[in-house]
């Protein structure tokens, strides 16, 4: 929980000495709209309620605005700071991750060596054909299937007419389709 230092407490107690409007009533308008806003960046509502807290102090201890609108502004300016402080901070000690021994266990048994093998084999035979294909039907097959862009796109940025575009995507799924057969052939 957050604790106020006294110079802090001091500050926000006597407000009223120093000129400054009234804070109550702008710190229970606030405060959810505070707590909603870190609960949605955090996850956590403990974390958001520690968060806000921690903005509201920060705000009232430096109170200069003369107006509410003011007064938003300048709470969601520190929250949003708040929040890039803590986000940095996070970033600079690194991730934490629970050791979980069960996790731990069943680490390998998923993607066997074996596995792992033959499909860098299969991929290096895709490589090969996609090699050996004409550098335009390579291009189109990457563009279309891989880049996910529309055969009339690739058509215009080629400078090629549309069914040029299918005819060379044809040939590049039947040469890769022809290697899948090999390859179910085989095993």
């Amino acid at each position: 929980m957050l604790r106020l230092a006294p110079d802090r407490l001091n500050i926000i107690m006597n407000a009223k000495a120093d000129n400054r409007p009234d804070n109550g009533g702008l710190v229970a308008q606030m405060r959810p709209a505070l707590v909603r806003y870190f609960k949605r960046k955090t996850g956590s509502p403990v974390e958001a309620e520690d968060l806000a807290q921690d903005v509201l102090v920060r705000v009232l201890a430096h109170a200069t605005w003369k107006t509410p609108s003011e007064a938003k502004g300048y709470v969601f300016r520190a929250a949003i700071n708040r929040w890039h402080d803590l986000y940095r901070r996070n970033g600079a000690r690194g991730t934490r991750v629970a050791w979980n021994e069960e996790e731990i266990g069943e680490l390998g048994t998923q993607n066997p060596p074996e596995r792992v093998v033959i499909v860098m084999e299969e991929l290096g035979q895709i490589a090969r054909a996609l090699e050996e294909m004409n550098v335009r039907t390579r291009t189109v097959l990457m563009l279309v299937r891989l880049e996910q862009m529309k055969a009339a796109t690739v058509a215009d940025m080629l400078g090629i007419s549309l069914s040029a575009v299918n005819k060379h995507l044809a040939k590049g799924v039947a040469r890769l389709a022809e290697l899948r057969r090999r390859e179910d052939g085989e095993s």
